[in-house]
Parts: C-alpha cells; sequence; structure tokens
C-alpha cells in the first residue's frame, strides 16, 4: 500500500465511477482497475461492490477511504511545512537593532512581502556591543548598527569580525542637525556647524559607539578646538528632547528627520561630514532559511534617495546571496 493507491481508492469514492476516477487521476481506466485489484488483494478484503452503475465502498472500503483521507491530507501539509521552512517563508527570525539605527529602516527589511505572514519576527534592541555578542551567542539570527566612519585599510567593525561576523552596508544616510525652529540657522537650507554657538547634545557611546565616532568627526570638522559644551543623552529620543528644551542643538542620521517633532527642524550641515552607514551582522554559519532570505532582502534594498550614485553600494546586491 502506497501514497498513489490511496490516491487511487479515494478517487474512486467520490467520483463513484472507475472510468471517472480515471480520468481525474489522469490514467486510463485498465491501470486502475489492476491497481484497486492489488490492493483488494493484500488487504485481503473487497473494498468495492462493481454494479451497472458504477462502484460502491464496501464497509471495509468506507473505513479505508476515512483512514486515508486523513493520511494524504497529513503528507500535503508536510511537504508544504518543508517547502515553506525550506524557502524562509516560514519559521522564526530574531533580529537585534542598535539603539541609535533608526526605527524606519526596519519595515523596509522585514514588513509586507520581505519576510512573509508565515515568519514570526522578534525585534529587540540593544548597545552596540550587545547587537555583536546577541548575535554571536545566537540570541539573533542577524544585528542592525551604525558602522563608524571609514578609513582605508581599516577593518568595518573590527569588534564583529572579532567574533567571526559578517558585516555588510544595507542603507547609507547623510547627518542632520537638528535644532530649536527659533535658532538663527533655522532658517536656511543649511546649517553652518561653525556659527552653533550652544552645547552639543550628542547620545552616548555606550549607546551607539558607531553613530557617537561620526558625530565626533563632525564636530571635530566644524569646531577642531571643541571649545563647546557637551550634553550627554542616552537615546534619540533623549536627543531631541533635550535639544527642545534648550539644551544645544544635536546631529542625527538622516532617516529621523521625518520622525522629528512640531518644534524643532532638521537641516543638513554645511560642511562635509561622513556618510552614515547602517550594517547588518550574522553568523556565516548560520543555517536559517529565513536568515538568507533576509539577507537577499537587506543587501537589494534601495538606498536611501539623499545620496547620489556616487555613493551606491558596490557588489553587494541580491545576486552575491
Amino acid at each position: 500500500m502506497d501514497l498513489r493507491a490511496l490516491e487511487c481508492v479515494v478517487a474512486v469514492a467520490e467520483e463513484g465511477s472507475i472510468s471517472r476516477a480515471a480520468a481525474r487521476l489522469h490514467m486510463t481506466q485498465p491501470p486502475l482497475t489492476v491497481r484497486l485489484r492489488s490492493l483488494e488483494r493484500e488487504l485481503g478484503v473487497e473494498l468495492l461492490v462493481r454494479h451497472g452503475r458504477g462502484v460502491d465502498l464496501t464497509a471495509a472500503g468506507r473505513v479505508l477511504v476515512e483512514r486515508a483521507r486523513r493520511v494524504l491530507a497529513d503528507v500535503s501539509a508536510a511537504a508544504e511545512e518543508v517547502r515553506t521552512v525550506g524557502l524562509g517563508t516560514r519559521g522564526r527570525f530574531g533580529v537585534v537593532v542598535g539603539h541609535t539605527v533608526s526605527p524606519r529602516l526596519l519595515p523596509h527589511l522585514t514588513g509586507g512581502a520581505a519576510l512573509g505572514g508565515g515568519v514570526d519576527l522578534i525585534v529587540t534592541e540593544a548597545t552596540d556591543a550587545d547587537v555583536v555578542e546577541r548575535v554571536h551567542r545566537r540570541d539573533a539570527h542577524a544585528g542592525l548598527l551604525h558602522l563608524a566612519p571609514g578609513e582605508p585599510g581599516r577593518t568595518r567593525h573590527p569588534r564583529a569580525r572579532a567574533r567571526g561576523l559578517e558585516v555588510a552596508v544595507v542603507a547609507r544616510e547623510p547627518l542632520v542637525a537638528v535644532l530649536p525652529d527659533t535658532h538663527p540657522e533655522a532658517g536656511g537650507d543649511r546649517v553652518d556647524l561653525s556659527l552653533v554657538r550652544e552645547a552639543r547634545v550628542v547620545v552616548a557611546e555606550a549607546t551607539g559607539e558607531g553613530f557617537a565616532a561620526h558625530v565626533r568627526a563632525a564636530w571635530a570638522v566644524a569646531e577642531p578646538d571643541g571649545a563647546h559644551g557637551v550634553v550627554e543623552a542616552g537615546s534619540i529620543v533623549q536627543a531631541m528632547a533635550l535639544v527642545e528644551a534648550g539644551a544645544g542643538v544635536t546631529l542625527l542620521p538622516a532617516q529621523y528627520t521625518s520622525m522629528v517633532w512640531g518644534g524643532l527642524v532638521a537641516r543638513p550641515p554645511r560642511q562635509h561630514t561622513p556618510v552614515v552607514e547602517t550594517a547588518v551582522c550574522w553568523r556565516p554559519d548560520e543555517d536559517s532559511p529565513v536568515l538568507r532570505r533576509f539577507l537577499r532582502t537587506a543587501l537589494s534594498t534601495p538606498e536611501p534617495d539623499v545620496l547620489g550614485p556616487a555613493h551606491a553600494r558596490r557588489g553587494l546586491g541580491a545576486a552575491h546571496w
């Protein structure tokens, strides 16, 4: 008795005719008759009562058909589950996000058809150092964090590399200055950071070391002597709240522009500042179809249009995966 034999007996029971069942199964009537006879011999009982109008099931036949339907349904469900898990459209996926990474990025990487409704998504937030450690310990499949400004020949995110993680850029964006809408520099298209006299509101390095390095570099260009005071915030939201309270001016990744609330404005700086890069990190030995699907999406996502072609991602498109 095999699955094909069960399909045959179920088709005959539902059609009430061997000829119609044969047509449904895309076979001729003689082979179907032979298979049914063979099944009856194997089981040692008659399954069908044949008459001029077609066939009826015997008591034994009815029991077999009932069980056969369950078996075929279970096999079909198992095949579908295996297929969806293998394709990465079903399963569990954990991603840990650095505190300074914009929440607006994640929907582009995981929303809609990116992962699909069959994937249970678990999102947590952590410092950059914890992002690396959680991915290394397999507490999460992937992590998102900001990279420090790059230098020629320098390893990108040495902490992640030291933990054996792969690192690849998924988004690039410039910095913007966030200041009160009453600030003298708020009325222009760009802000000259060298003319900003207020304290610098900065996100603590422990919160996001990669982004903190960008902020230090930007203020160093505008104010090499570091004459102005510094107000440290524990998060991006706290930094904006401190700016609203008049504590100073802050620099944020451009994706936060749409999240700036009333009373504040975001303007690009007049000075050149390094582009802020958001990277994904993952274990290369992680055998997760959902992770592979996530990476294909992440590394083929269009980059923010605030940059030009000169900043386009190189060699990390979907074909790479």
